[in-house]
C-alpha cells in the first residue's frame, strides 16, 4: 500500500513538473518559431506623411520660397522619417531653381551696376562666382564680347556660403549653406583609392579618417582646351571641380580616354551635377572628406 502511495505522489509531483516545464519553456519556445516563421506584417504607418504632403503642394503650386522653408522645417524635424530622403531631393531641386534661374528670393541682394564693372569684378566684390550671377540674372554671353553690363543695371546676387561634404556613408557629395544642407549629388564611381574596403564578419568596420581640403580651381573643358563661362560654347563644357584633397577631384567620365580623367583619379558624379556645381561653388570654399 506505501508502494503505491509513493508512486501515486512520483506521478503528481513529476506529472505536474512536467507539465510547468511544457507551458513555461517548450510553449514559449514553439510560439517564439511560430511567429518567426510567420511573413512580416506592414510596416507601421508613417505619421509624417501629412506633413511631407503639405510641403509637396506648396511645390507644385510653384511656391518656391514657402516651400523650401516648409522642407528644411521637415527635415530638421523628422530626420527618421521615410520621406526623408525624397524630401532632401526635393530641396536640393528647389535651390538650384531659386539660385540659378532669376526666380526672386528674399535672400537675393541687389547690386547696381557702376561705370566700369565688368561680371568677374561684381564676382570678387560680392564673394560670388561671375556663372552664378549670370544664371541667377539670365545673362547670356555675346559671341564677340562675353556679357556686356549697363551702368544702373540691376543683378540678384545670391548670398550663399557654400561648403561640400564627401560622405562615404551616403556614397554622395553633400553642398551645405551656412552649414545647413542645401542639395547632395550622388557619387557614381568612387575611385580604387578610395573604395569601401570589404569589412570582415564580426569584425567592425576600420574607421574612415576625416580630411578637410579646398576647391582649388572650377574648369570647363571643350576639345580638351579649357573655356570660360563668356565663351559660346560654355554650356556644351565638360566641368571639372579641383579640389586639394588626394583622389577628390569631382569630374564626368565621358569615355576612358586619360584626359578626361584628372591624374591619380578622382570622383564621379553626372555632368548635371558638375555644370551647377561649376556655377555654385568658388575657390576656397571648403571640402570634407568623411
Amino acid at each position: 500500500m506505501k508502494a503505491l502511495v509513493i508512486i501515486v505522489l512520483a506521478v503528481v509531483i513529476f506529472g505536474s513538473g512536467g507539465y510547468g516545464v511544457y507551458w513555461m519553456i517548450i510553449k514559449p519556445n514553439q510560439a517564439l518559431k511560430e511567429e518567426k516563421a510567420q511573413p512580416p506584417g506592414p510596416p507601421p504607418p508613417d505619421l509624417t506623411l501629412p506633413e511631407f504632403e503639405k510641403c509637396v503642394a506648396l511645390r507644385r503650386a510653384g511656391k518656391l520660397v514657402p516651400a523650401r522653408a516648409a522642407f528644411y522645417t521637415f527635415i530638421e524635424q523628422y530626420p527618421e522619417s521615410s520621406k526623408s530622403g525624397e524630401a532632401k531631393d526635393m530641396l536640393g531641386e528647389i535651390n538650384t531653381q531659386i539660385y540659378l534661374t532669376p526666380y526672386p528670393a528674399p535672400d537675393k541682394e541687389v547690386y547696381i551696376v557702376k561705370k566700369g564693372d565688368v561680371i568677374d569684378r561684381v564676382a570678387r566684390q560680392t564673394k560670388t562666382t561671375s556663372e552664378l550671377i549670370a544664371r541667377a540674372n539670365g545673362l547670356k554671353a555675346n559671341n564677340a564680347r562675353g556679357i556686356i553690363l549697363q551702368i544702373n543695371q540691376k543683378l540678384s546676387i545670391p548670398r550663399l556660403d557654400l561648403s561640400l561634404v564627401i560622405s562615404r556613408k551616403h556614397d554622395k557629395v553633400l553642398v551645405l549653406d551656412k552649414g545647413k544642407f542645401f542639395k547632395w549629388y550622388p557619387i557614381l564611381k568612387w575611385p580604387p583609392q578610395l573604395e569601401k574596403k570589404p569589412v570582415t564578419p564580426g569584425k567592425p568596420a576600420p574607421p574612415v579618417l576625416k580630411q578637410v581640403g579646398k576647391v582649388t580651381d572650377r574648369m570647363a573643358w571643350v576639345n580638351n582646351a579649357r573655356v570660360t563661362y563668356a565663351d559660346p560654347t560654355y554650356l556644351q563644357a565638360t566641368h571639372w571641380i579641383q579640389v586639394n584633397i588626394p583622389h577628390c577631384t569631382l569630374h564626368p567620365i565621358l569615355d576612358e580616354k586619360a584626359e578626361n580623367r584628372p591624374p591619380g583619379g578622382g570622383i564621379v558624379l553626372s555632368p548635371r551635377a558638375l555644370e551647377e556645381l561649376g556655377a555654385l561653388l568658388n575657390k576656397g570654399d571648403v571640402v570634407t572628406l568623411e
